[in-house]
């Protein structure tokens, strides 16, 4: 299945009123933590389009994440059909994408995103999975956002 991140599916909301903390299910985990069955999604919509996925206990893991709609030009990812079935998703209207972001310490005003290993979550039932995607040569692991010059967000 293509999906297409685009301005107008920039929105974290899922289901029900908007909320600022959904609970999303990782039935495999995260790649490297795939112990990590279940995590929060926080936002603040002045913070947007960057995120929080959250483990729930006290002092756990997080990661920043970003919705990539109209932030990253021509992004669309090939999800396996395995994958699609795993999320339960029928098309994008069903989908959220998110990626990783990166800050690196020794590179101030730039954040990295990966591109290749997205998390997509289905917006009904908040099952997740990161996924490598079927068309992972076309973008980085490490793709660069210059914030700190004219290309910035």
């Amino acid at each position: 299945m293509k999906l297409k991140a685009g301005e107008e599916s920039n929105n974290p909301e899922m289901t029900g009123e908007p909320e600022s903390r959904n609970q999303i299910g990782l039935p495999q985990g995260l790649f490297g933590f795939p112990e990590m069955r279940s995590m929060d999604l926080l936002y603040d919509k002045e913070e947007l389009p960057f995120m929080w996925l959250r483990e729930e206990k006290p002092d756990g893991l997080a990661f920043i994440v970003l919705e990539p709609g109209g932030i990253i030009p021509n992004y669309s990812v090939e999800v396996a059909d395995g994958d699609v079935e795993v999320l339960g998703i029928t098309g994008p209207e069903d989908t959220l994408i998110l990626n990783i972001v990166t800050l690196p310490p020794d590179q101030s005003g730039k954040i990295f995103l990966n591109l290749v290993g997205p998390i997509i979550v289905n917006r009904t039932t908040l099952v997740a999975k990161q996924c490598i995607i079927n068309n992972h040569e076309e973008f980085s692991a490490r793709h660069v956002l210059n914030i700190g010059g004219d290309e910035g967000l």
